[in-house]
């Protein structure tokens, strides 16, 4: 017995997100290396916020190109990944891809079904 029902079609990002959902991935790339800090677990204090504001200073340079407002504040180096909103971590993915593309602290590729959070 055959179906005839129309699959729909869904785009790729779509498509990586509910298949990361229905995985139950927990590993959030974009999470971890967003919010480790090495830096400042050692010393104690807010020098490993640098490594965040260079990510954060590069997510206001994309939304700048794209065509939008900044999203990110100064005070924004002291959140976690978690706490900023879905369209905010989309942004600090590609600012984490175009980072990872200069060195080999980060992974080459982190993928953008990351921006929503496995809770």
């Amino acid at each position: 017995m055959q179906s005839n029902q129309a699959v729909e079609k869904m785009p790729f990002k779509e498509f990586a997100i509910d298949w990361r959902r229905k995985a139950k991935i927990s590993s959030n790339e974009a999470a971890r290396n967003f919010n480790k800090n090495p830096s400042s677990e050692k010393v104690g204090d807010e020098t490993g916020d640098a490594n965040r504001e260079m990510i954060l200073f590069r997510a206001n340079r994309i939304a700048k190109q794209n065509g939008l407002k900044r999203p990110f504040v100064a005070g924004d180096a002291a959140k976690r990944f978690e706490d900023f909103t879905e369209a905010q971590r989309e942004l600090i993915i590609y600012a984490l891809n175009e980072i990872g593309s200069f060195g080999r602290a980060l992974p080459p590729f982190i993928s953008i079904a990351d921006c929503r959070l496995n809770l």
